[in-house]
């Protein structure tokens, strides 16, 4: 199977070992916190497919995952939360803070597509987010924009509160040619300073939105395909995306890590990983550098000026593949990764796995 099927494919596979792995560790974690592990668990992985992690107003570091569950990392604690912790399913993901910087995040059911709700944590609880009228079903990617408003993803389309009321927001009606007929239809969305809204779309490109009139960035406009996902808009104003290819036949995979400037789309194909491939993760840390995941070569730091590379994994591993779903700076400035195969921490140059057992700090 192509590896670029990975956004999709791939989730359902480590869905299934995360399931069986969040149910072996469940009797033990479901609900209570684990102040000493044994031997047998110490070494675990936190989650085979960690997503995340963020860190909410109190502190805490959190972490969803693919059939794992929900993880909850105090500083001093681990903690596991479940269906009997109130909990949809063990597939936890849509972490983000409110403005507030209260926790939402998504549970759902272990099949991708299934019965999905919002939920929040109150420092105490996990429980279901009360909703105004016409909050859609199964809901997914919440996200809060620069003036607090949530909005939501379901079937397909986008929702957004107005006026103490969920509504739809329409993306304008397929123009280009639907290359994605896979059934699975990821978008992804971004406001920036200015305020312009923007929506990535798995083959129409992206549409940016003023408040009244779209306007669409394609293939036309030098994106490498229409199958794009926003990462970040960085304090200089460029627009960092991602193209996917994983919809395409092989003789057509281009994705690429690009950058928006307003008028030209930038890639660099001189960097390994960078371009014929597919990225999943962009970060701008507290200096400014922008920080990657290029799925089977490595993670890279871009100063604006020169990438570094950053290959070497504790314990090593020479068959990791570097697949990451997530980067997250902490406020004490350091530097998370959710990889397929466990999270990891930044030491230096050295990538670090963190386990059930740490290393935390």
């Amino acid at each position: 199977m192509s590896h670029a099927l990975f956004s999709s494919i791939l989730l359902a596979v480590i869905m299934a070992f995360g399931c069986r792995l969040a149910t072996e560790l469940a009797a033990a974690t479901s609900g209570s916190i684990v102040p000493e592990l044994q031997d047998s668990t110490v070494h675990l992985q936190v989650a085979q497919y960690p997503i995340g992690p963020i860190e909410d107003a109190d502190g805490n570091l959190w972490l969803g995952s693919v059939g794992s569950g929900a993880m909850m990392w105090d500083g001093e604690e681990l903690r596991y939360f479940h269906a009997e912790d109130g909990l949809l399913g063990d597939r936890v993901t849509g972490l983000t803070l409110d403005s507030s910087g209260q926790l939402w995040l998504v549970s759902a059911e272990g099949n991708l597509g299934g019965l999905s709700a919002l939920m929040t944590w109150d420092g105490e609880i996990l429980a279901r987010a009360e909703h105004p009228a016409g909050f859609p079903i199964n809901p997914v990617r919440p996200y809060f924009d620069n003036s607090g408003v949530l909005w939501v993803q379901s079937e397909g389309r986008f929702h957004r509160e107005v006026n103490g009321v969920f509504e739809p927001f329409p993306l304008p009606e397929p123009n280009l040619p639907r290359t994605n007929t896979t059934g699975y239809e990821p978008k992804s969305m971004r406001q920036v300073r200015n305020g312009d809204h923007w929506f990535a779309t798995s083959d129409q490109g992206a549409f940016r939105w003023d408040g009244e009139e779209f306007y669409q960035l394609t293939t036309a406009d030098g994106l490498p395909t229409n199958n794009v996902s926003l990462h970040l808009e960085d304090r200089q104003g460029n627009l960092w995306l991602s193209c996917f290819h994983w919809h395409l036949t092989s003789g057509e995979q281009r994705g690429a890590l690009c950058m928006w400037d307003g008028e030209t789309i930038t890639t660099f194909p001189d960097i390994p990983g960078l371009t014929e491939n597919e990225v999943y993760s962009v970060l701008e840390d507290r200096d400014g550098n922008i920080w990657m995941c290029a799925t089977g070569h490595g993670v890279y730091r871009y100063d604006g000026i020169n990438f570094k590379a950053f290959t070497q994994i504790q314990p090593e591993n020479p068959d990791f593949r570097f697949g990451c779903n997530s980067i997250y700076e902490d406020r004490k400035g350091r530097l998370w990764f959710g990889f397929a195969g466990g999270l990891h921490r930044l030491d230096g140059d050295t990538l670090v796995n963190v386990t059930r057992g740490g290393p935390w700090d």
